[in-house]
């Protein structure tokens, strides 16, 4: 079983491969007081697997709608838990995705002042990135993640059986962090998750290697800068635009997405700009645009974008940390200001938009072969 040890401030713990989701929880439940929070579909679909729901201390689903991403939610999960008599020495069992990791993970941390918490990853996106570095994020009114702590699980479980029923764009969804981590990281780690992400839900090896991979690169990250004050930062390619993608589309862009599409548009700017050679544009546009099911940019007004830029928690002053980049391997965090010279590059990109798509797309299916 692949195993991955994480090293924390808050203590060490581990990512464990498994292939017995049941077992595993039937033996945590035996060992610790126990509450459920779990995916409203995951359960409707998988419940047989978290057995008999009667050895659960507390058990509570959650629908998944960014809207329930709230202080609102956590208010009403931690009486919830009150009023099923929560110790200080229970465990949560947190199942589902990025959302309901958040409202575990936060939850847990102001709740007794800390509880323990496990984590079973149900997407590709918390399999893949999210499950491991500690942070949690909740939204206050239309602005992403304004409120979280670092709060990291005392375990994790990750069974990849989870990924065969999940929809295209939640494939996609995780393809963009996973994108991520390879150009963050380049080099052979690079060319090994970007040949094998086609594989990902239909080889449960493939899965398996290539989540494995891809939280090698965060764990090397989250090791040396846990609270984000440095190199951290690196994890946030592409997340400055995206974000805003997502607020401005009322969260219709799916955050993986939304993401890949940051990226491309941060690596837009860095041409623009003279960091990046377009011939290394061009050959991560058209890996980027693969996992982007989006023909038309959705942005409209310019304006409305720059708001929601304006908000994000890497804006200091009338300066925004962005993710720019230089090459694969090579992404800097580099003050950008936020001046009629963004919204410029950000108009010309959307503009472009069209074009960069079709260009893109064009090169991928030459290089790789495929028909259209």
């Amino acid at each position: 079983m692949n195993t991955i040890s994480v090293t924390s401030l808050f203590g060490h713990y581990e990512v464990k491969f498994i292939s017995d989701i049941k077992a595993t929880i039937e033996r945590i439940v035996q060992e610790n007081p126990s509450h459920l929070l779990i995916d409203s579909k995951i359960m409707n679909m998988y419940g047989d697997m978290f057995g008999n729901a009667n050895k659960f201390t507390s058990k509570k689903t959650i629908a998944v709608f960014e809207r329930n991403k709230s202080l609102d939610t956590v208010q009403s999960y931690i009486r919830f838990l009150l009023r099923h008599h929560v110790k200080k020495n229970h465990m949560v069992i947190v199942v589902g995705g990025g959302l309901v990791q958040d409202i575990g993970s936060f939850t847990s941390h102001i709740l007794l002042r800390g509880i323990r918490w496990i984590f079973i990853p149900t997407t590709l996106l918390s399999m893949a990135d999210s499950c491991i570095g500690s942070k949690s994020g909740i939204n206050v009114g239309k602005y992403k993640n304004q409120v979280g702590s670092f709060h990291p699980p005392h375990a994790i479980y990750i069974d990849p059986q989870f990924l065969q029923t999940l929809p295209r764009d939640m494939i996609l969804d995780g393809n963009g962090e996973i994108i991520k981590h390879a150009i963050i990281s380049g080099g052979k780690t690079y060319d090994y998750l970007t040949k094998h992400l086609s594989n990902i839900q239909t080889n449960t090896t493939a899965a398996r290697d290539v989540i494995f991979q891809s939280l090698l690169v965060k764990k090397k990250i989250v090791e040396e800068d846990e609270f984000d004050k440095g190199i951290r930062r690196l994890l946030n390619y592409g997340h400055t635009f995206g974000h805003a993608i997502e607020g401005y589309t009322k969260n219709s862009v799916p955050h993986g997405i939304a993401v890949t599409m940051g990226m491309d548009m941060a690596n837009y700017i860095s041409v623009q700009r003279g960091l990046l050679p377009q011939k290394e544009y061009k050959r991560m546009s058209g890996l980027l645009h693969q996992n982007i099911p989006i023909a038309k940019f959705p942005i409209k007004n310019i304006d409305t974008y720059m708001d929601f830029l304006s908000h994000d928690k890497k804006v200091i002053g009338n300066e925004v940390h962005a993710l720019l980049c230089r090459g694969i391997g090579h992404v800097e965090s580099i003050p950008v200001k936020l001046d009629k010279k963004l919204k410029g590059d950000v108009k010309a990109y959307v503009i472009a938009y069209p074009e960069i798509r079709s260009r893109a797309l064009k090169n991928y299916a030459i290089k790789y072969k495929i028909a259209s």
